[in-house]
């Protein structure tokens, strides 16, 4: 296949985690995958001031966080107005894997799922698939 590796470099990576040791790891594996601009955000609320500072392309993100979890952060952003992109590509980390939940996410328009904890091959793959061609 004649594709051509991603530059990661180019994309800024927002990741959403409520767990510092789990929000480590995730910044880890995205590090060595290539990306370089990754900021951290510890709830969905100040996850979208961080959608209004550095607007990311992507967003790794935690569902089960509170006081504002990964559905009503992802709600609010696909309806703002303030945000640079909100359309930006989610990706929400789960242990779900019941339909009620995922048929939210997929309602409110989330762009796909990584089963936690992600290892660097899952998380790779879920990344490669969402950017390339961007």
């Amino acid at each position: 296949m004649g594709m051509q590796a991603n530059d990661y470099s180019r994309h800024r990576v927002l990741v959403v985690e409520d767990q510092p040791f789990v929000r480590r790891t995730i910044v880890q594996i995205l590090t060595q995958i290539g990306f370089r601009e990754v900021t951290e955000a510890d709830n969905g609320e100040s996850a979208m001031y961080e959608c209004i500072r550095v607007n990311p392309d992507l967003i790794v993100c935690d569902i089960d966080m509170k006081p504002v979890s990964g559905l009503q952060f992802l709600a609010h952003l696909r309806a703002s107005t303030e945000a640079v992109n909100p359309r930006a590509l989610v990706v929400f980390l789960t242990n779900h894997t019941e339909s009620e939940i995922v048929k939210q996410a997929m309602t409110l328009g989330v762009n796909g799922f990584v089963v936690k904890p992600p290892s660097f091959a899952a998380l790779k793959e879920r990344v490669d698939r969402l950017l390339g061609g961007r």
